[in-house]
């Protein structure tokens, strides 16, 4: 069906009426279906494939579109309203959609220091491969200096004074030596914050006086001193195993094996698309049990490279009652994207090593807001490689959406993150759960991020967000100094500034009307922050260990205009946990304004780091004009509006082990802070992990 039939048929799929049925991927939910079957051949595979959705059109709401074997797409199948109620599935054998050309039978010829060399004149790489995958892991491209995988702050040089700008920054000149501004040269820098980092291509150097003008920064991408940065793209960096190198002049990608194995009977791809399957402006579509992998890393259009919520290996633009499950995204920019779409159900996936984000759940500029979208029992992990701002989860331009029982392991920002970010407010998230996650490792690449990151840049509206029953676990940083030295992971002071901003639960901003409550933080750098926002409920949560502060309040409103001054956040009945030296229990800045901004009630603190400057209100708020005091002073503080506790809890976490225990005659049964869900106990018993 196509023409004026099909855009009828849609507009009674998407248009007002009765709710289309709640998308599932239940196997049994495709009994009857005709099943139409393609399998990957050596040539024509491609064809096959496009034959057999163009068969499905016949009648798409009782077929199933079985894929098996290995397809190296030449470009990205595309759904729409003409498949409208299709099933695509991998068969028994498995399928494996691959974004790239398959470099694996090429003929390579070994120079004298071991390096091998081919050339590519197949006319899809028209600039060279985007990304190189050797048996499904992708390949370092040669960079200066080298990486170290074990050491996150190993690796970088860093810019010096005169830095300031957008078009041009200045490395020391030795850092520069026997460099060329050769065709292909591009440098991965950090903005002046340490928030960002940016692919940009080299225009011109100089290393008598170590200016680095650039080609392709974007005009918002503030440059400064002090910032982590490499060269890639330079034959002359190809020095360590599993490293590669194109010249786009003679047309040779040169390659160091990862191993002694060779190349020889291995699948080498070299990646090319930014999105594998695009399924826009139709309904009632399932992809289940797909494999897809080995794709661009821009995970965005061409024309905005910085720009990584777009792409996706999976990406949905327009649609309604749509079910993502069980597909396992690999080595792509971006795993799944979804822009205004409406009854999506995301579960099971396993999404690893995107070089942006996740999934990506909004709306383009000026577009529809997606709505009633649940993000269930998802694994991601190894997210932001080379866009460091990224999230396994960013909502942005989203109500009624439900992101529960997810696993989130080593992303480079943020494990969830709703952000409202445009200044006309077109992208506000509203009525979001955020329930049952396991989050791991977060913000291992940013100076300021977090776990869970709520962000309203204009939203004035309470946001309705519940974030509840979560346990986050090792949220870290990587940050330089004005000394020009990264901080160390578990370096801590509260009268510096600069210096790491990290949280497990971090509401930036003009977050408002946000539930906090049951969470369990463990080794969180910093614990729970709200910054500016108001009417805001942090209750019953367990923040356990971390050598930041536990819970911060922190007041920028005198630096904006126009903007009401914080008012109506609840800190109440939470347990804080402070054994590392120097860490703090709660601290406050520049709340004398708004004595209002919040109040503390019933929380219980205890710890050897439980001392004198355990608590802070600065610039010097406590009575006398302190800015540090215990828990003595905390208690006659204006800030305080109820009891505040300072006993044993009379608990037991051993995360070595899996062991969390509570006596029932202790302190947190007896001033009623509120246990743990179940759920979060099951996951401490289920989980061990190494100690530091």
């Amino acid at each position: 069906m196509s023409g004026p039939r099909a855009a009828l048929a849609l507009a009674t799929l998407l248009g007002a009426g009765p709710a289309l049925a709640a998308p599932s991927c239940a196997p049994a939910e495709e009994a009857g279906r005709r099943i139409v079957r393609v399998e990957a051949a050596a040539e024509g595979a491609m064809a096959a494939l496009e034959a057999a959705l163009a068969r499905a059109r016949e009648d798409p709401a009782t077929t199933v579109l079985e894929l098996e074997g290995t397809f190296f797409l030449e470009r990205p199948i595309e759904l729409g309203p003409q498949h409208a109620g299709l099933v695509l599935r991998a068969g028994p054998r498995g399928a494996r959609l691959l974004g790239g050309v398959d470099l694996s039978a090429v003929r390579w010829r070994r120079g004298p220091d071991g390096v091998l060399e081919t050339r590519l004149d197949d006319p899809r790489l028209p600039a060279g491969p985007l990304d190189l995958h050797l048996d499904g892991l992708r390949l370092e491209p040669a960079r200066e200096p080298d990486a170290d995988p074990g050491d996150p702050r190993a690796g970088w040089l860093l810019t010096q004074p005169g830095s300031e700008g957008v078009r041009a920054f200045r490395a020391r000149p030795g850092d520069l030596s026997g460099l060329t501004a050769e065709p292909g040269l591009s440098v991965l820098i950090y903005d002046a914050n340490q928030w960002w980092t940016n692919l940009v291509r080299v225009a011109r150097l100089d290393a008598r006086t170590g200016l680095v003008e650039l080609a392709d920064n974007v005009d918002w991408y503030r440059l400064g001193p002090g910032t982590p940065f490499f060269f890639a793209g330079s034959r002359r960096f190809l020095d360590r195993a599993g490293e590669w190198h194109f010249d786009p002049q003679r047309r040779t990608l040169a390659l160091l094996p990862p191993d002694d194995r060779g190349l020889a009977g291995r699948r080498l791809v070299a990646a090319t698309l930014d999105t594998l399957l695009a399924v826009r402006d139709t309904a009632r579509i399932a992809i289940r049990g797909l494999e897809l992998g080995e794709g661009s890393p821009h995970g965005s259009d061409r024309a905005m490279p910085w720009n990584q919520i777009g792409g996706g290996a999976i990406r949905v633009d327009g649609a309604r009652a749509v079910a993502l499950c069980d597909n396992r995204i690999r080595g792509v920019g971006v795993g799944i994207a979804l822009h205004s779409v409406e009854d999506v159900l995301v579960r099971g996936n396993r999404i690893q090593g995107t070089a942006g984000n996740g999934i990506y759940l909004g709306m383009p500029w000026g577009g529809r807001p997606s709505r009633a979208v649940r993000i269930e029992a998802n694994r991601i992990e190894e997210v932001g490689h080379r866009f460091a701002d990224s999230a396994g989860v960013l909502i942005q331009g989203a109500r009624a959406v439900v992101v529960v029982d997810n696993r989130i392991e080593r992303t480079g920002a943020f494990a969830i993150y709703g952000a409202q970010t445009r200044g006309n407010g077109e992208d506000r998230i509203h009525d979001i759960r955020i329930e049952h996650n396991l989050l791991r490792d977060s913000n291992l690449r940013t100076a300021d991020g977090g776990a869970i990151k709520l962000f309203a840049a204009t939203q004035d509206e309470p946001m309705e967000v519940v974030i509840r029953a979560n346990w986050i676990d090792g949220t870290s940083h990587l940050m330089v100094g004005p000394d020009g030295r990264f901080f160390t992971p578990n370096e801590f002071d509260a009268a510096r500034w600069p210096q790491p901003v990290s949280f497990g639960i971090y509401l930036d901003w003009y977050a408002r009307g946000v539930v906090v409550e049951g969470n369990l933080l463990t080794r969180a750098y910093g614990g729970i922050a709200i910054v500016n926002g108001s009417d805001n409920l942090v209750r019953g949560n367990w923040i356990l260990g971390g050598p930041g502060a536990a819970l911060v309040i922190d007041n920028k409103t005198p630096q904006t205009s126009g903007r009401p001054p914080m008012a109506g956040n609840r800190i109440e009945a939470n347990l804080v946990v402070r054994d590392h030296p120097g860490s703090g229990a709660a601290q406050l800045w520049d709340l004398a304004a708004e004595p209002g901004a919040a109040r503390f009630r019933g929380n219980l603190y205890w710890g050897s780091a439980l001392g004198g400057r355990a608590f802070r209100a600065a610039p010097k708020r406590f009575p006398g004009g302190r800015e540090f005091g215990d828990l003595a002073l905390w208690r006659s503080s204006r800030y305080v509006a109820g009891p505040e506790h300072g006993e044993d809890p009379g608990i037991l976490f051993d995360p070595v082990n899996g062991e969390l225990r509570v006596d029932p005659r202790g302190a947190v049964a007896r001033l009623g802070i509120p246990p743990l869900d179940p759920w979060l106990l099951e996951q401490v018993r289920g989980t061990t992990r190494r100690p530091e």
